[in-house]
């Protein structure tokens, strides 16, 4: 039963692959600022909420894709679709920026604040898995009252980068490889999530397994310091092996932490 599940879900999500492909064609823009493009496509209704989705890593050798286009297709709200398809290989670098300027990181928040006033958008829902749920804390986090959902979040960046080989985007992100600079990556979100003077008003809905790898190195530091600081947290924690299978499992976490914030009252 279980292998006809995920056979179902993987299913889904070449579905999803195909779709978002179609997409492409007809609906990416760019937004050009501070010598960055930030690539993006953008669903618009008349809808006083916006959803921000960024995207994971891909494998090696594959580029950037966008992420949940079909998860939320029937999700009546705006919702701005952002790629990471920076860094020499195109996996991208976790929308910071080059040589640790962080000029992605600014020309991303210029996007998102642009499209929140063109909208008139009240609630920001900032989403994500694995990459994109470390992007989805790092820019949720800027916003009061904001909702985060993310799935299987890394914490530590630097030394994230170079346990999964990911060099590129190190190299991209901090310049070159050296102690520092990794460590600087490691301390810059957990600094970010405790100095959060916004914590009080937000809330974030976290998907991990606690049988993967990214929990005991990562996640279990995240969520200590989340009850520390005293975010208001939902948790839903699945047993699967291997840090990739958060794709088969994350889609339906995300819609339905969705629905519940949508559920709430308006904004």
């Amino acid at each position: 039963m279980e292998n006809i599940q995920k056979f179902r879900k993987k299913g889904k999500k070449l579905g999803e692959y195909m779709m978002t492909k179609l997409r492409l064609l007809r609906d990416q823009k760019k937004y050009r600022s501070r010598g960055v493009t930030l690539k993006y496509m953008l669903d618009r209704v008349d809808s006083r909420d916006l959803i921000i989705v960024f995207s994971s890593c891909t494998r090696k050798g594959i580029r950037a894709r966008y992420n949940y286009v079909r998860t939320l297709k029937e999700v009546p709200c705006n919702k701005l679709f952002l790629l990471d398809d920076f860094a020499s290989d195109h996996r991208g670098s976790f929308y910071l920026g080059s040589n640790m300027k962080f000029e992605e990181a600014v020309v991303v928040r210029e996007l998102i604040d642009r499209v929140r006033e063109q909208t008139g958008a009240k609630r920001l829902i900032f989403c994500g898995s694995s990459k994109g749920g470390y992007t989805a804390l790092n820019f949720g986090l800027d916003y009061p009252g904001s909702y985060m959902v993310v799935g299987g979040p890394q914490y530590f960046l630097g030394q994230s980068l170079l346990d999964t080989g990911n060099i590129e985007a190190l190299k991209h992100i901090a310049g070159q490889v050296c102690k520092e600079k990794v460590e600087f990556l490691n301390e810059y979100l957990p600094k970010k999530v405790a100095a959060n003077r916004y914590a009080p008003s937000q809330r974030i809905y976290l998907h991990y397994s606690d049988s993967e790898h990214t929990y005991e190195e990562h996640i279990r530091y995240l969520r200590r310091d989340l009850v520390k600081k005293g975010y208001r947290c939902s948790e839903d924690v699945a047993h699967y092996k291997e840090h990739g299978e958060i794709s088969l499992y994350f889609p339906e976490f995300l819609l339905h932490s969705v629905e519940e914030i949508l559920c709430r009252q308006s904004a």
